[in-house]
């Protein structure tokens, strides 16, 4: 175990989540010997008009399948209407871990992978022809896993349930952290936009030479587009313990086949 702890020693990884979703993940790295800089970029809250959202929760309790893109769907979607619920699916494991954990029933999930895509390959979500199904989601969610089910012939309505505000931090800061990690775990893409446009055009270089975590293929796209220079890393699933182990697997003088 004592190995196992002291493998991350030396290194400073940048986390980027919210705060309120950051906790077990920098506990993790830091019991792996790494150092945490915590920055998050978006705060989660609710939507502006929670009694409509709420509102629409109950209208769509008839449907066949309420479909979860994120862990903060399942607790702004409790916080207005309590379960029970529809029949649920969820985007990938922290999702679904967070449904089975609120509702206490099974829930459909990705058999590999995790994202819109690795859930649309379900068996269950083959032949859908008729059935109502509900997207439950954030503002600016992004239109695949709906655009799938709808090719299917499903009747699809999406509903957000919660929205990212943007943080300011003075670029001074945004500089200071980028000079010391030597990796950075990236939400998502619009996450990685909002650090790129705070970062100064003196700490550029800084930002473009980091090594990312990043949860999609999306987001290596956003990346690239960036002008990062190392290719971003991806988990083998987008949880805690997924990206403590591809830090482990990329650390400075590690062998890949270790």
């Amino acid at each position: 175990m004592h190995e196992q702890l002291a493998r991350l020693d030396g290194l400073t990884v940048l986390v980027a989540r919210p705060a309120e979703q950051a906790d077990a993940l920098c506990a993790l790295i830091e019991q792996a010997g790494g150092r945490v800089l915590r920055l998050p970029l978006f705060e989660i809250a609710p939507v502006t008009d929670p009694a409509a959202a709420a509102f629409r929760l109950q209208t769509a309790c008839s449907f066949d399948r309420w479909l979860f893109t994120s862990r903060n769907a399942v607790v702004h979607a409790a916080e207005l209407l309590s379960p029970p619920w529809p029949p649920l699916a969820a985007v990938g494991a922290v999702t679904a871990a967070a449904l089975t954990g609120l509702t206490g029933t099974a829930v459909l999930a990705p058999e590999d992978g995790d994202g819109a895509e690795a859930l649309l390959r379900h068996p269950a979500l083959q032949e859908i022809a008729g059935q109502r199904h509900l997207i439950v989601t954030g503002e600016q969610t992004l239109p695949l896993l709906e655009a799938g089910l709808r090719a299917r012939k499903a009747e699809v309505e999406v509903l957000a349930v919660y929205r990212r505000v943007a943080i300011d931090h003075a670029p001074e800061r945004i500089a200071e952290l980028l000079g010391q990690a030597n990796f950075a775990i990236i939400p998502s893409g619009e996450a990685l936009a909002r650090l790129a446009a705070l970062t100064p055009p003196a700490a550029q270089s800084l930002l473009q030479a980091l090594q990312l975590a990043v949860p999609s293929p999306r987001v290596v796209e956003t990346a690239r587009i960036l002008g990062f220079v190392h290719q971003p890393l991806l988990p083998q699933r987008v949880t805690d313990a997924a990206y403590l182990e591809v830090l482990l697997r990329h650390r400075p003088g590690h062998s890949l086949n270790a």
